[in-house]
């Protein structure tokens, strides 16, 4: 099997000749590709009132921040690929979560897939019928439904390899826990830090979907079961965003949790054995026995140290300090 190194480079996010893509060109892209977008809406459209009425902007706002997401979540994701492999050594999980959860192919597909969907949302909840003046404008409402969608798709295919590699992490998690790790959490600080942004970033994007569906007089809310849609559409984001955390947090804790329980009855062992051993020595003055007495009342010390440790280590990012 060929070598691998913890290491993620997308087609959206390309690493050629040593170089990788400038900050600057990738708030270019997803400008372009939201701003593009309202520009074109707003031209095509007849009644240009109603581009401001239906906030039509905030759709390209949507695709813009989507793209910018994407972005920001594929740089810390790269961090928590280092993490998870030093911990994890040998085993190759990340290697199978960016080699067939995360492939060029796979992301392009979810996209497509969930752009589709969206698409489909949009026309089941009704174009309003302002945009139904001509062929062109109808139609450019449908490419921002399917921007809008293709980019989430990318996210939503992202967070579910997230969760996949976490489930497939966890159990093995307990080789590679550090009590004496500063973060304080047995040195997955890191990986918690990440999903808690992860999760921020698709609120933010949430938010934006939030505003835009509840701005926009969709022709068809008369229905109950597009109030359905509507209403599930609207709360997938934060959805996703609670279970990015959580079920890792579950995940993990559950983990470090049997960690902490093993490792401490393992060291209370240990401290009866040492307790019993100093108890055996007289209390003569003879230097060989001060000193064997120093020893075992440093190892004794030395344990307490890392009992207290383990009760401060966090058992997971959604718990707080002991």
């Amino acid at each position: 099997m060929d070598s691998w190194k913890p290491e993620f480079y997308p087609f959206y996010d390309p690493y050629r000749e040593g170089n990788m893509l400038p900050m600057i060109a990738k708030v270019g892209i997803a400008l372009g590709f939201g701003l593009g977008y309202m520009l074109l809406q707003f031209a095509v459209m007849a009644d240009k009132s109603a581009y401001f009425q239906q906030s039509l902007w905030i759709l390209g706002a949507i695709i813009s921040t989507s793209i910018m997401a994407i972005y920001a979540a594929t740089m810390a994701f790269r961090k928590v690929l280092i993490t998870i492999s030093h911990i994890e050594g040998n085993r190759r999980t990340c290697e199978n979560i960016t080699r067939n959860w995360l492939s060029d192919s796979r992301l392009l597909l979810a996209g497509a897939a969930f752009a589709t969907l969206n698409t489909l949302v949009g026309h089941l909840l009704g174009v309003p019928v302002e945009f139904h003046d001509s062929v062109l404008t109808l139609a450019m409402m449908y490419v921002g439904f399917f921007m809008g969608g293709f980019f989430s798709g990318m996210g939503l295919q992202s967070i579910i390899a997230v969760l996949v590699m976490h489930l497939q992490f966890a159990p093995n998690l307990q080789h590679g826990l550090d009590p004496d790790d500063p973060d304080g959490s047995g040195g997955i600080g890191t990986i918690g830090d990440a999903l808690w942004f992860f999760a921020l970033l698709i609120g933010s994007v949430g938010a934006l979907v939030s505003v835009y569906m509840v701005s926009v007089r969709w022709s068809y809310m008369y229905r109950d079961y597009v109030q359905m849609i509507y209403m599930f559409w609207i709360s997938l984001p934060y959805v996703l965003a609670v279970s990015i955390v959580l079920i890792p947090g579950l995940a993990v804790r559950k983990q470090v949790s049997s960690y902490k329980d093993y490792r401490t009855q393992q060291l209370k062992q240990e401290q009866a054995r040492l307790y019993s051993s100093y108890k055996k020595f007289s209390d003569a003055e003879d230097d060989e026995i001060i000193t064997s007495k120093k020893e075992l009342e440093e190892r004794m010390e030395n344990i307490q140290t890392q009992m207290q440790k383990l009760r401060e280590m966090r058992n997971s990012h959604i718990d707080g300090k002991s």
